[in-house]
């Protein structure tokens, strides 16, 4: 098996099964699904969660509460976060997504870049690097997290609602990588002529 290739360019998501507006729905749950995802980037994947559309509207509730912060910075840590998992993972679409969120909120295309190239072994400042480990330890072996493996990011700064910050959006983006990889998968995004 190749090993992935991770951008930051923009991607497209190609769905293996079909959307929920596409199947043999009833008109008013169709327009029930369309006005839900309305303004929410009414992309392929969320028309495809939207063949379970309590689930879909359970995990929306959740994703707009999971994080605690909208500091620039603390975003940025929260999504090199999601990055790490989505690398870990092997899902380009949602590292491509992340990646980009980090280098918009740090104000780091480079870093973003490095660790998309180089993965969990890049050259990264203390607190990035802080942050790699410790999310690459929660997707790898969540079981195994434990006190310590904190101790590195309360020292440098970071109070423990902003680490439980971080952790949170990871897992719950490892859920996310798990879906977009058996649901579909990405693909380079079509040019406009």
């Amino acid at each position: 098996m190749t090993e992935p290739t991770f951008t930051l360019d923009f991607l497209d998501w190609i769905p293996w099964v079909p959307r929920a507006i596409d199947s043999d729905i009833s008109q008013e749950r169709k327009a029930e699904i369309e006005q839900f995802v309305e303004g929410k980037n009414a992309s392929d994947y969320l028309l495809v969660l939207a063949n379970d559309f309590d689930s879909l509207q359970a995990r929306a509730f959740v994703h707009r509460h999971v994080y605690a912060s909208d500091e620039p910075t603390q975003s940025g840590y929260r999504e090199l976060g999601a990055t790490t998992t989505s690398r870990i993972n092997g899902c380009v679409f949602c590292a491509s997504v992340h990646a980009r969120h980090v280098a918009n909120f740090l104000k780091n295309r480079l870093l973003a870049q490095r660790f998309l190239d180089d993965g969990l072994e890049a050259d990264l400042p203390e607190m990035e690097r802080a942050i790699v480990d410790v999310c690459a330890s929660l997707t790898l072996d969540p079981e195994s997290l434990n006190y310590d493996d904190l101790e590195p990011l309360r020292t440098l700064g970071l109070s423990d609602i902003e680490i439980l910050d971080i952790l949170n959006y990871a897992a719950f983006f490892a859920n996310a990588n798990r879906l977009m990889l058996t649901l579909g998968e990405p693909a380079p995004q079509k040019k406009l002529r």
